[in-house]
């Protein structure tokens, strides 16, 4: 987890007056140090690997300002203002960054003296991988399932904390195992116990840094037609862990095994749900195991919903002392249907107790693209609206936060114009994020802090 900077200390010149903050970078992005009075600084980051991007354009100013002031950043990612050479230059500020290659990013409302705005890269590299072998320990010595079951392991690695992460979602390969001579191909991370095979030398492809490897085990029932996969239930009936990790890139990190969890060592997890928002009809939840440095692990079987309220969890002792449990539950129109959804994510959950989702924050309204004016209706209790515009295929093209409660904009002209003409969408998006100072945060903070996002979208051709 990337440390955070100390606020930047104000020096005192002659006559006792304070010259203006020092520019400094803010990991992650976010806004610091007072609101814009004379200086501006702002640093423009790539929104995954957080390297910064020089002769990236900065923008200051509204959509239709005719005095906007643009200034390229330097080899530092840093562009600078000050009301000698961008006179109109006051807080709070729309402030917009783009650069070749990268889907824009415009802050309505910005009102800090430093700046970071990240901005992703529309044609990102490879996620940057490591591999892992191993097996778990006491595999061999599980009851063989009975006829029409097997026990299958699935392993996978912690998730870094940051919300949509590339890394999160890596995809796995294949391997083979032997069935009475047969070649059998099976996903390269999961193991297998039935009647006629018993393996567990699995393989994983998983992210780079701290981190945590781990395996759901499960039974699976065919429900007595083998060759129909679609009736199959899976019941959780263990887990396995090793934490402590730390891959670099291409590192190869073989003989890993992981300790089984005991039965003793797992207690039940009861969570109660509001009403769903109206129009939604669909909701899924699952518990979290905060790991802290290491990240992420999402129990997501089985899974929670409004008629399912229990499943079981291995406690926080022992090998998992000092981690802790979150519950995240998304509700969405439908299954196969992504929006409108609300998203509700209750941290440092006390798992003795049953715990409580009250409320949803409900979706954006009332969306419209009219006339080149993108707006929606206030949502009550967020902290921040905004939106993207995205391609066909739900890709970024342009970000833009609101930071002052409008709910309305208009998308400054930029050259080259990084909207394509066609059919394009328009996601709506809140955000509700207790404690949080909009002048004053950091996202790396923010994101830890985060207890709703709702979105809804709507079609528009340019």
């Amino acid at each position: 987890m990337r440390k955070l900077l100390a606020f930047t200390v104000l020096a005192v010149g002659c006559g006792g007056v304070s010259s203006p903050p020092e520019p400094h970078l803010i990991p992650g992005g976010g806004i610091a140090d007072g609101k814009i009075t004379s200086n501006l600084n702002v640093y423009a980051t790539d929104d995954e690997t957080g390297a910064v991007i020089s002769s990236a354009s900065v923008r200051v100013g509204a959509s239709s300002d005719p005095a906007a002031c643009v200034v390229l950043t330097d080899s530092t990612g840093l562009a600078r203002f000050d009301t000698k050479t961008c006179p109109a230059l006051k807080g709070p500020a729309t402030v917009t960054v783009s650069a070749a290659g990268y889907a824009p990013a415009t802050w309505i409302g910005a009102n800090g003296v430093n700046m970071t705005i990240a901005i992703r890269n529309m044609n990102p590299p490879p996620v940057d991988m490591a591999t892992a072998s191993g097996t778990i320990a006491g595999w061999d010595s599980l009851p063989t399932p009975p006829t029409n079951h097997q026990t299958l392991a699935l392993i996978g690695y912690s998730q870094s904390d940051t919300l949509g992460d590339r890394a999160n979602d890596i995809q796995q390969g294949t391997r083979t195992v032997t069935v009475l001579t047969v070649p059998v191909t099976i996903q390269s991370n999961v193991c297998v116990l039935n009647a006629l095979v018993s393996d567990c030398n699995w393989s994983m492809k998983t992210r780079t840094g701290t981190q945590a490897h781990y395996a759901l085990i499960v039974d699976q029932y065919n429900n007595m037609t083998p060759d129909d996969d679609s009736d199959d239930t899976f019941t959780v009936t263990g887990w396995a862990i090793k934490r402590g990790l730390t891959p670099a890139k291409g590192d190869a990190l073989a003989g890993e095994t992981l300790e089984m969890i005991a039965d003793a060592d797992a207690q039940s997890f009861t969570a109660s749900f509001a009403s769903l928002p109206s129009g939604m009809n669909f909701m899924g939840a699952f518990p979290a195991l905060e790991l802290g440095d290491e990240g992420r692990i999402p129990l997501v079987a089985p899974a929670l919903d409004m008629t399912h309220t229990t499943t079981r969890v291995p406690k926080t002792t022992g090998a998992l002392a000092g981690t802790r449990y979150s519950l995240i539950a998304q509700a969405q129109d439908a299954k196969d249907q992504a929006t409108p959804s609300s998203l509700a994510w209750l941290h440092d959950v006390n798992v003795g107790a049953t715990v409580q989702l009250g409320s949803w924050l409900p979706p954006p309204s009332t969306i419209s693209t009219t006339g080149g004016t993108f707006s929606f209706a206030a949502v009550p209790g967020a902290t921040v609206q905004g939106g993207e515009i995205q391609d066909a295929n739900g890709n970024r093209l342009w970000s833009v936060t609101l930071f002052d409660g409008s709910t309305s904009f208009t998308l400054p002209g930029l050259s080259p114009d990084p909207l394509p003409t066609g059919t394009l969408s328009f996601q709506a998006s809140a955000l509700q994020i207790p404690g949080v100072d909009v002048n004053n945060f950091t996202l790396d903070d923010a994101r830890h802090k985060i207890t709703g996002i709702a979105n809804d979208v709507v079609m528009f051709t340019r």
